[in-house]
């Protein structure tokens, strides 16, 4: 048993609020050093590869792609802690904060590993097209979840999932027309994927946010870290 001192030096205090700026200021300098690099690389002097590469953020082997992964991997980790909770609690839509959290764990991993870019090597059709459709599915299955939140939460989490899927499906079907047209080794190119990236990354954080910020408000009890909302 701790005593009273002792459990509140080992509470964890955070800020949404700024935790979503220094996340946001990650993603800026990340995508600033991208359009500086192709920049300098298509009209000053060229670069080498490998150097671009670690900051490129359509890129495997990135430091975007690391961050995007962390985050993705951190809203995975909100979500099963409220999934659990909602599970001990016995409360109606625990099952579906528990499908979102290995759906982002997933889609964590699929930033390292690629499975999207593997889709397309073995089918003409760009993988935007069944994901978008995959989507719309998930998102009619978990209407009713969605009515159930409150209307802040409802709110940030509908304003996320509009950013991060803006960038993943629409940005980058976009850019597949691109491809066809132009090719990719152009600066053009570098600036759509800087933007559809950013989209994803922002989406993340978004979402980050408001788990932190629905933890805040409807779970302080649950939670070991306090969860301020500013």
């Amino acid at each position: 048993m701790f005593s009273e001192k002792e459990d509140f030096k080992n509470e964890i205090s955070l800020s949404a609020e700024k935790i979503t700026r220094i996340l946001g200021w990650i993603v800026f300098c990340l995508v600033t050093f991208h359009i500086v690099l192709q920049a300098f690389h298509y009209f000053v002097s060229e670069l080498p590869w490998l150097l671009r590469e670690i900051f490129d953020v359509d890129e495997e082997e990135s430091f975007s792609t690391w961050f995007s992964a962390i985050i993705l991997f951190g809203a995975s980790f909100l979500l099963f802690l409220i999934a659990r909770d909602s599970m001990c609690k016995k409360e109606k839509f625990s099952k579906h904060w528990y499908g979102l959290a290995i759906g982002f764990g997933i889609l964590s991993m699929d930033e390292v590993v690629g499975m999207h870019e593997t889709f397309n090597t073995i089918t003409e059709v760009a993988w935007t097209v069944p994901f978008a459709y995959l989507a719309i599915a998930i998102f009619a299955i978990y209407w009713k979840f969605l009515i159930h939140l409150p209307t802040e939460a409802k709110r940030n989490f509908l304003i996320a999932g509009a950013v991060f899927l803006s960038g993943g499906l629409l940005v980058e079907h976009f850019a597949d027309y691109y491809v066809d047209i132009y090719e990719m080794d152009n600066f053009g190119y570098q600036l759509l994927t800087a933007f559809e990236e950013t989209l994803e990354m922002v989406g993340v954080i978004l979402l980050i946010r408001a788990l932190l910020q629905y933890i805040s408000s409807e779970k302080p009890e649950s939670f070991r870290f306090n969860v301020r909302p500013k």
